[in-house]
C-alpha cells in the first residue's frame, strides 16, 4: 500500500536544465508499507519521540513523507492518543503534588468535564477538613491553656469571646451580625494566640 509520497516527488526532481541525459531516480517516488501494524510501527517511532504530523498546505507531513489521506488519519489519531495520554500522567503528577487546579484544567482542556470538577471538589473537600482540624485542635489548646480572648468580627468590629467553653459551632457566625467567620482567618488569628509561628 502506498502509505506517502517523498518530497522530492512533489517538488520535482532538481537537475540543471543543460542535461540532456535521463536519470534514474536513487530514490522511490513512493512510500510503501506492507501492513497497517507496519505503517503503524513506522509512525510511531517519529510519534513516540514528540513528532507529530504537521500540516504542510493541503497535506499532514510526517517524517519527511507527505501522506495519502488514508495514512493522515491514522497518524493524527495516533499523535492525538499520544499527546492525551502524555497529558493524563501529567495530570497525575499534578494530583500526586497538590497542584489541584492545574491537574483541573488540563482535564478541562481534553473536554473532561466531570474529571475537572470532581479534582476541584476533592481539593476544597481537603482544604475545608484541615482548616476544621486545625480549628478544633487551636480551640482545644486555648482551653487547655486557660486562655480568654476576643476575635474582632471584620464585618462589624464586634468582640466576639473566645474562652475555655467556646465551641466551632458558636464560632460560625458572628454573635452581633451573623455573618459568617472566615474560618482561615479564625485560624491565622488562634494561631497567634496560643504562641505558634
Amino acid at each position: 500500500m502506498v502509505a506517502g509520497y517523498a518530497t522530492a516527488h512533489l517538488t520535482g526532481p532538481m537537475r540543471p536544465p543543460e542535461s540532456t541525459l535521463p536519470r534514474t531516480p536513487t530514490v522511490s517516488p513512493y512510500h510503501t508499507i506492507c501492513s497497517w501494524e507496519c505503517f503503524g510501527r513506522w509512525a510511531w517511532t517519529f510519534i513516540s519521540r514528540g513528532h507529530s504530523p504537521v500540516v504542510l498546505g493541503q497535506d499532514y507531513v510526517l517524517g519527511g513523507i507527505r501522506l495519502h489521506p488514508g495514512t493522515a488519519g491514522r497518524a493524527v489519531a495516533m499523535a492525538e492518543d499520544f499527546r492525551r495520554t502524555q497529558k493524563l500522567a501529567q495530570v497525575r503528577n499534578l494530583i500526586e503534588a497538590e497542584d489541584h487546579e492545574s491537574a483541573a484544567g488540563i482535564y478541562q482542556e481534553l473536554g473532561m468535564w466531570k474529571e475537572a470538577g470532581e479534582v476541584r471538589r476533592n481539593a476544597r473537600r481537603q482544604i475545608v477538613t484541615q482548616v476544621h482540624v486545625n480549628v478544633n485542635d487551636l480551640v482545644d489548646q486555648v482551653r487547655k491553656a486557660g486562655i480568654a480572648t476576643d476575635y474582632t468580627c471584620p464585618a462589624c468590629g464586634g468582640h466576639i469571646r473566645i474562652t475555655g467553653e467556646t465551641t466551632l459551632a458558636t464560632l460560625r457566625n458572628c454573635q452581633y451580625c451573623g455573618s459568617v467567620v472566615q474560618t482561615t482567618d479564625l485560624v491565622d488569628f488562634l494561631t497567634k494566640v496560643v504562641g505558634y509561628q
